[in-house]
């Protein structure tokens, strides 16, 4: 009972003293709030301050909750989208890192033998050239991954090319069938020569860089290597070609041969870089 007595009390306390607040407010409009209702107001308003302060703390929570409560369902469904992104990109970058070391590892069974001692990076394909004339395509590693322009890039098989240009992390590979290719051979007979591109879709021509010796008796089926002489960017070994003609040539000693590339570039997402260059 004397509790609720004193709740009362309280609440006509509080009621006084804001019907107070507004009685000034109307007599300080009036007066221009000067004088001694200036004096009272603010008097009245150390007192009521508090109250609005405390009343403003209760309440401002309150709308907060209401305010975040609306929007509670949208930032809920944007963090959720994003988390299913970071998720998906986790996926495709371990996938990715997966068929790279699969690919690897398939690459070196299936005939890379001829790489030897020499360390290898494997890239991935990442876009080809659409032109007729351009023989070249983009490997998703560069500088950072320790490529360099000049390296060889083989596939099972044998060579595909060089490192044209290394970015930071892309590079571009000229391929055998770019007219600006060329690799040093080595030819039956201690013979050398060179196998140059003729555009896509075309075989390597060759030329028998040594006329001093017996024309090198090469037959159609024969595989060729890279010569891997000093002043050579390959190194010795690779395979680049089989024969796919012999004839001879009206008032020349020399044979023409053409070859074509072991690897045919269209089958494979994935080569080797050959982390090499010339001593």
């Amino acid at each position: 009972m004397i509790s609720h007595r004193k709740s009362l009390r309280s609440r006509y306390v509080v009621a006084t003293l804001l019907l107070v607040a507004v009685t000034l407010v109307a007599l300080d409009t009036r007066s221009g709030g000067g004088g001694i209702t200036g004096q009272l107001r603010n008097a009245v308003s150390d007192v009521v301050s508090p109250i609005q302060s405390a009343t403003r703390d209760v309440l401002a929570p309150v709308g907060d909750f209401l305010a975040g409560a609306v929007d509670y369902g949208t930032v809920s469904k944007e963090n959720q989208r994003l988390r299913d992104q970071v998720a998906a990109m986790s996926d495709a970058a371990a996938q990715a890192a997966a068929a790279e070391q699969e690919a690897a590892a398939v690459l070196k069974e299936q005939g890379l033998k001829f790489v030897g001692s020499i360390p290898t990076r494997t890239v991935q394909v990442v876009e080809r050239s659409s032109s007729n004339f351009a023989s070249n395509l983009t490997v998703n590693k560069g500088t950072s991954q320790g490529i360099a322009a000049g390296e060889p890039v083989v596939a099972a098989g044998g060579l595909v090319g060089m490192i044209e240009s290394a970015g930071t992390k892309t590079s571009t590979v000229r391929l055998l069938s770019d007219p600006s290719f060329s690799v040093g051979l080595s030819l039956p007979g201690g013979n050398i020569g060179s196998a140059s591109g003729q555009g896509l879709g075309r075989p390597l021509g060759v030329t028998v860089d040594t006329t001093s010796l017996k024309a090198p008796a090469v037959k159609v089926g024969d595989v060729l290597y890279t010569s891997g002489l000093s002043l050579e960017t390959f190194p010795k070994g690779i395979p680049v070609g089989k024969v796919s003609s012999v004839s001879a040539v009206p008032g020349s000693l020399e044979p023409h041969i053409t070859l074509t590339p072991l690897v045919d570039v269209a089958q494979f997402s994935y080569l080797e870089v050959m982390l090499w260059s010339p001593p």
